[in-house]
């Protein structure tokens, strides 16, 4: 059943939105790197990036072993999020994070409402980019693990039921990090910036290498503590069995 209202959280969006068009295509811890990084900001920003080489990304409780049996590949990378969600699939369409600041004057409504104001906003940016699209009003059939085969409420769907966008999420510290791919549809140049303005009246775009000073040590420092330590590699503490078949 589809959702045909786009109506959305009513609380107070963030006074001023940065929208960074990152121009560098990273790889694939980078790109994770950097997401968490814009979240420890006390500003909101709206990144919109893409990926150096083939990449898979997969939720922080599944394994490599499940996602690369569900996309294989010898040239992919098999990226673990720090967010949840299902496994995705990144050798196409577009990814966004949005980050949130932590705020002592503003508590944020439940993830399922935080989901659903964002992705009605999307809705409005992808329609105004000539994309026939609508809201998911509950989970649809499990389909595995794959997160485009198991769209969730308020994910965004076409006219057939075929999802076109989804998310994972993560509260941390008081902020949240929404990490957002859309697939299977084109929608035409600026989305970006339409999505912007559906979640914020003020927008400050940013296209430089390095969003604010200091971010290009912050990422490699943050990169050699976490992404890249042999902890972060370690699949065997409280993930999903390695195996097809979960």
């Amino acid at each position: 059943m589809l959702m045909q209202s786009t109506d959305r959280y009513s609380g107070l969006p963030p006074e001023k939105l940065s929208l960074w068009l990152d121009p560098i295509a990273r790889d694939g811890y980078s790109n994770m790197a950097a997401d968490e990084l814009l979240s420890t900001r006390p500003e909101a920003w709206l990144r919109v990036y893409g990926w150096r080489k083939p990449a898979v990304s997969f939720g922080y409780f599944d394994t490599t072993a499940v996602a690369s049996d569900i996309f294989p590949g010898n040239d992919v990378e098999y990226i673990r999020r720090w967010t949840g969600g299902g496994i995705v699939d990144h050798r196409r369409g577009w990814t966004y994070t949005l980050s949130l600041p932590a705020c002592k004057d503003i508590i944020y409504p439940a993830s399922d409402r935080l989901y659903l104001w964002i992705h009605a906003g999307l809705v409005e940016a992808l329609r105004a980019h000539g994309v026939d699209c609508t809201l998911l009003c509950s989970d649809a059939p499990n389909g595995g693990r794959s997160c485009w085969a198991s769209p969730v409420a308020s994910d965004v769907v076409d006219a057939q039921g075929t999802k076109l966008a989804g998310a994972g999420q993560r509260r941390y510290r008081g902020a949240i990090l929404h990490q957002g791919l859309i697939q299977e549809c084109q929608p035409s140049d600026g989305w970006p910036q339409t999505l912007a303005r559906s979640l914020c009246e003020q927008v400050e775009i940013v296209s430089c290498e390095e969003p604010y000073e200091g971010f290009n040590d912050e990422l490699e420092a943050l990169l050699q503590s976490k992404y890249l330590s042999e902890s972060w590699s370690d699949e065997s503490r409280g993930r999903r069995p390695s195996k097809a078949s979960d």
